[in-house]
C-alpha cells in the first residue's frame, strides 16, 4: 500500500520495550495531537491508531513520531493493520488470549465513535479485528486467563506457598478487581474485598462467597496474605496499616495503572510487591499454548490479508468514482461553453448534445473502470490518480 490510497498509522508503546511512567507521559500527549485518533489503553500498553487519506500520511506519521518515546513502535499500512488485529486476536498480550483486551477495544472504538474520530476505514478495521478476537477465544483449551491469574501464580511460584487457604484482600471491586477476586476464589483462597463504594464491594464478594473489608484493614484483625490491588488513584493506608502489612509477610500486586500503592510502602514491601510492569516480565517468561499461538497467527495472517484486499479495492473504486466525477465536471464545463457560445440551440438539438457526450464519455471510461474493478494490487488506482491529478 502507498500514499496513493487511505492507510492506518500505529504507533505500540508496549511494557516491553516502554515503561509504565513514559507511557502515561505518551498517553497525554497524545491528547494533544490534532488528529483523529483511536487509543487503545491497558496496563501494559498503549496504541494510537490513525487512518489518513493520502495527502494527510505523512503529516500523520510525523505528528506520531513527534511524541514516540524510546521503545515505541511506529507502524505503517499493512504492519499497523497486522498489529491491531494481533492486539484484538489476544497475540500481543501479556497474558496471550485474556478476555480484558475486547472489551478494552470495544471501550476505544466507543469513545472514537463518540467523538467524531472513527473513520470508515477504522471501523472496517476494528470490526474484522473484533472478530478475530472472538474466535481466538473460541480456540482456548482452558478458561482464559488474566493479569490477576499472573499475580497470583507469580507470588504462590515466588513464595512457595499453595494458594489454597490463603487470605487474599483484593482492593476494588472494577473489571480487574472482579477477574482477580474470582481468580483468587478458583485457587481456593479466602477472598475478602474492599471498595470506596461498600455495595460494590459487598456484591463482588457475595459472587465468591467472600467478605467486605474497609479499604484500610488496619491493624485490629490477621494482615492478609495477599493483597491484590486494582483500583484508579492512591490506596490511601496509614502508616500503622502499612507496617503492620511489611511485618507480617504481606505480598502486594498491584495491578493498578498508574500503580496506586504508596511508594514508600511498595519500597518496604521490596520483592513481595510487583507492579503491572514487573508481572508482564513473569507472564512473558511462561510458556503459553504453541498450538493455539501457532493457529491464531494464521488466523491473523488471514484477516490482515482480507484488510488489505477490502482497502486496496475500495481505493480503486474510490479512483473510479473519483474519474467519473472528474470526467462529468469536464463534460459539463464544455457543454457550458457550447450553450454560451450557441444560444440559438433549440432544446432537441441539445438534448442529442448531452446524449452524445455522455455516450462518449461512457465508452472513453469503460475500459479504465473495467480496468480498476480488477485492481487487486493498487496499481491501476495509482496510474489513473497520477495520470489525472485526482
Amino acid at each position: 500500500m502507498t500514499g496513493a490510497q487511505p492507510t492506518v498509522v500505529a504507533l505500540a508503546a508496549h511494557t516491553r520495550n516502554v515503561p509504565m511512567a513514559t507511557r502515561s507521559a505518551l498517553d497525554a500527549a497524545l491528547g494533544q495531537l490534532d488528529l483523529p485518533l483511536v487509543l487503545v489503553r491497558t496496563c501494559h500498553r498503549i496504541d494510537a491508531f490513525a487512518a489518513p487519506n493520502p495527502p494527510d500520511i505523512a503529516a500523520a506519521v510525523a505528528a506520531l513520531a513527534a511524541v514516540a518515546p524510546d521503545g515505541a513502535r511506529l507502524l505503517v499500512a499493512e504492519d499497523a493493520i497486522r498489529h491491531a488485529i494481533a492486539v484484538a486476536s489476544g497475540r500481543d498480550s501479556v497474558v496471550p488470549g485474556e478476555d480484558q483486551i475486547l472489551h478494552q477495544v470495544r471501550v476505544a472504538l466507543d469513545d472514537a465513535r463518540a467523538a467524531g474520530r472513527l473513520s470508515p476505514v477504522l471501523e472496517r478495521l476494528f470490526a474484522s479485528a473484533l472478530r478475530a478476537g472472538r474466535r481466538s477465544r473460541s480456540w482456548l483449551p482452558g478458561r482464559p486467563r488474566s493479569l490477576a491469574d499472573e499475580a497470583l501464580d507469580a507470588i504462590r511460584d515466588a513464595s512457595g506457598r499453595d494458594l489454597q487457604g490463603q487470605d487474599v484482600l483484593v482492593v476494588g471491586a472494577g473489571a480487574i478487581g472482579t477477574l482477580a477476586a474470582r481468580a483468587a476464589r478458583h485457587a481456593g483462597a479466602n477472598v475478602v474485598v474492599a471498595n470506596r463504594t461498600p455495595e460494590r464491594a459487598a456484591a463482588l464478594a457475595g459472587s465468591v462467597d467472600g467478605g467486605v473489608a474497609p479499604l484500610d484493614p488496619g491493624v485490629d484483625i490477621a494482615a492478609p496474605d495477599i493483597v491484590v490491588v486494582a483500583i484508579h488513584g492512591r490506596w490511601s493506608v496509614a502508616d500503622a496499616t502499612a507496617a503492620h502489612l511489611v511485618r507480617s509477610g504481606t505480598w502486594v500486586a498491584d495491578l493498578s495503572v498508574p500503580p496506586a500503592v504508596d511508594p514508600a510502602l511498595a519500597v518496604d514491601l521490596g520483592d513481595r510487591y510487583v507492579d503491572a510492569d514487573r508481572l508482564a516480565a513473569t507472564a512473558g517468561a511462561r510458556a503459553g499454548d504453541a498450538a493455539w499461538a501457532r493457529r491464531v497467527d494464521r488466523l491473523v495472517d488471514e484477516t490482515t490479508a482480507e484488510m488489505v484486499d477490502w482497502l486496496t479495492r475500495s481505493s480503486g473504486r474510490a479512483a473510479a468514482r473519483a474519474l467519473i466525477e472528474r470526467a462529468e465536471r469536464e463534460r459539463r464545463a464544455e457543454l457550458d461553453l457550447l450553450y454560451r457560445r450557441r444560444p440559438a440551440l433549440d432544446a432537441a438539438d441539445r438534448e442529442a448534445i448531452e446524449h452524445m457526450t455522455r455516450h462518449l464519455a461512457d465508452r472513453l471510461l469503460q475500459a479504465p473502470l473495467e480496468r480498476l474493478g480488477r485492481d487487486a494490487e493498487g496499481d491501476a488506482g495509482r496510474a489513473v490518480r497520477d495520470l489525472f491529478a485526482l
